[in-house]
C-alpha cells in the first residue's frame, strides 16, 4: 500500500498554489509526505506516494516530469503551461508514454485536454479541484468587499469605499508550512467576511464561487489557463497586468474606455455549482480508488 503525499512549491511566491493543494488533501486520508511540483523527477523514496496531479505544471518540465517511480500518479485537475517550449516538452515521445500509462488524464482546461487527445491521450475536462472546496453554511452579516490583485482596475468610487485590499503573492522565500497557513486563513477569512470579491487571480475565484461568494473576474478572455471561469458561465472582463514604460498611460485610457462601453455587473450572483461539485468529487474518489486497486 502506498503512502500519500501532497505538492508544495519551493521558491514560488503565490498562494493560489497552496489553495491548490489544500483542494487536493480533502480527498487524502493523511499527507505523509510532501513534493516540490518541480522537482518530482528528482524525489528519491523507498515507498511509494500517491500524489493528486492537480495544477500548473511546469516552471521546470524537465525537473518535474517524469516523476519518480516512487510517485503513484493520479490525474485531476493537470494543466500544461501554454509557454511552446514548455507544451514540446510535454508532447514528447518519453511524456506522452508516461501520461498514457496513468490515463485517464483529468485537465483543467479544454485546451490541455484537447492538446493530449490529439497526441492519442485519453483525458477529460475535470475542471480545478479548488471548486470542490464546500460551501459556507451563511453569508457574513458583516460582508466587506475584497480586492485581491486588482492592480490598477479603475473601479467605482461605491466599490472602492471600505474594500479590503489582499495579495496572493507573497516572499518565494516562506516555507512550505508558512505559505500553508496563509493560504488557509485567506480561506477562512473569504468564507466569514467577503459579500464580493474582484479579482485576477484564478485561485481565488474558483475557491470563492465554491463556497458560493459572488466573483467579478478580471484578466484575458483568451487564456487557457483561465477559460475554466467562462465555463462556470462566469463573465471575464478583460484585463492585462499593467504594461511597463511608455504604453502605460495609453493601455490605461484604452481600458479606462472599454469599461465605460462594456458593463460590469457590479452585483453578481454567485452560481449553484453543488451538482458539478458533487460529480467532481465522485470522480476523482473513483479514481483513487481505482488507482489503489491497481497497486
Amino acid at each position: 500500500m502506498p503512502k500519500f503525499a501532497s505538492l508544495k512549491y519551493d521558491f514560488c511566491g503565490n498562494l493560489g498554489d497552496e489553495i491548490q493543494s489544500l483542494a487536493a488533501e480533502q480527498f487524502l486520508p493523511r499527507v505523509d509526505k510532501k513534493f516540490d511540483r518541480d522537482s518530482l523527477r528528482m524525489v528519491d523514496e523507498p515507498d511509494r506516494f500517491l500524489l493528486i496531479m492537480n495544477g500548473y505544471f511546469s516552471r521546470f518540465p524537465e525537473r518535474s516530469f517524469p516523476p519518480s517511480p516512487c510517485i503513484v500518479p493520479v490525474f485531476f485537475g493537470f494543466h500544461i503551461r501554454t509557454n511552446p517550449l514548455n507544451v514540446q516538452y510535454f508532447l514528447s515521445p518519453e511524456i506522452i508514454s508516461y501520461l498514457k500509462r496513468h490515463e485517464p488524464i483529468g485537465c483543467r482546461d479544454r485546451h490541455t485536454a484537447n492538446l493530449l487527445e490529439q497526441h492519442g491521450v485519453q483525458a477529460f475536462f475535470s475542471k480545478c479541484l479548488t471548486l470542490t472546496f464546500p460551501r459556507r453554511d451563511r453569508e457574513p452579516e458583516d460582508g466587506r468587499v475584497f480586492l485581491v490583485d486588482t492592480g490598477e482596475i479603475p473601479l467605482p468610487k461605491e466599490i472602492r469605499k471600505n474594500s479590503v485590499k489582499i495579495t496572493h503573492v507573497v516572499s518565494s522565500l516562506y516555507g512550505d508550512e508558512i505559505k500553508t497557513s496563509m493560504a488557509r486563513k485567506l480561506l477562512e477569512i473569504y468564507k466569514n467576511h467577503a459579500s464580493l470579491v474582484i479579482t485576477t487571480r484564478i485561485h481565488c475565484a474558483l475557491p470563492c464561487l465554491a463556497m458560493g461568494i459572488p466573483v467579478i473576474f478580471f484578466g484575458d478572455p483568451d487564456d487557457p489557463r483561465i477559460s475554466l471561469i467562462k465555463d462556470l458561465k462566469v463573465p471575464i472582463y478583460p484585463y492585462k497586468r499593467k504594461p511597463r514604460g511608455m504604453y502605460k498611460l495609453r493601455y490605461f485610457r484604452k481600458l479606462m474606455g472599454y469599461l465605460r462601453l462594456r458593463r460590469v455587473d457590479w452585483q453578481p450572483q454567485a452560481p449553484d455549482l453543488e451538482e458539478l461539485k458533487a460529480d467532481m468529487r465522485r470522480t476523482l474518489t473513483e479514481l483513487i480508488h481505482r488507482k489503489m486497486q491497481s497497486l
